[in-house]
Formats: C-alpha cells, structure tokens, sequence
C-alpha cells in the first residue's frame, strides 16, 4: 500500500475498527452492525421503522430485514406492524438492549479512546472536522 492512498487508509481504519467491535460483541451475541441498528432504534427514542433504518445505514431493505430479525431471536428488538400505516414495519427496543445500552456504550468509548490515544484534544477536534468534510463530500458529489 502506498502511503499517500489516504482511501485504503480509511478502509484499513475502518476494518481494525469493526473487528475490534465484533471481537467485543461477539461474547454477547451481536456483531458491530446489529449495534448501529439498536443504537439508531434508541436515538429514535426506541422505536422505529425498517425504512428509517434502511435509510440511517445506507443498506438495501434484505440486509435490514436480516439484521433485524437476528436481533428478534436474540431478544434485543421486537417488531410489530404500524397500525397507522400499515405498510410499515415498526422496531422497538427490549429491555435486554435497553439494560445493555449502558456497558455498550462504554465498551464503545473505551475503543475510541483506544483509537485516538496519542492524539492532543485539538488534534481529535481537527480529525472529526476533516473527516465531517470528507463524509460531506462524498454525500454531495456529483453523478
């Protein structure tokens, strides 16, 4: 890998990051994309819709359906059809992810702090703004 290729980079980070978490996760039975799905369905106040999280990952509806439903048999979400519209499949947190938020969480920080040790705290602030651009940027580009 050449050095400046700042894309394989972020795809190595990237990769380090998510084995790091499935490695974590894994000794409670979740991999690191069914903890952005009960991470999401919690910002939503613990309830969503398959669609929202559809949206929220940037992923196709069968891969929603079956991080979903794994996370149904494990006992982390329960998913009912909106009354109000019933096109919609609602998703909810349990009391099991609700009870595991907290040491997920910290699990979480300790990564990152893992992660960005070594960094000064305008060093991190400068990091998270050049990668909010790099983020934008690609969400803007043009077809």
């Amino acid at each position: 890998m050449c050095q400046e290729d700042i894309g394989a980079l972020i795809k190595q980070l990237h990769d380090k990051m998510k084995a790091y978490g499935d490695a974590a996760l894994k000794k409670r039975g979740l991999t690191f994309s069914q903890l952005r799905v009960m991470q999401f369905v919690a910002m939503q106040g613990g309830r969503t819709t398959q669609k929202e999280i559809e949206a929220y990952l940037g992923v196709a509806h069968p891969t929603v359906v079956g991080l979903v439903t794994r996370l149904e048999k494990g006992g982390f979400l329960y998913c009912h059809m909106d009354e109000t519209n019933r096109r919609n499949k609602l998703v909810c947190n349990t009391r099991k992810s609700c009870d595991m938020a907290q040491d997920l969480f910290e699990e979480r920080r300790r990564a990152e702090e893992n992660l960005l040790r070594g960094l000064s705290e305008d060093e991190r602030a400068e990091l998270k703004r050049l990668l909010m651009i790099l983020n934008r940027n690609l969400e803007h580009r043009s077809s």
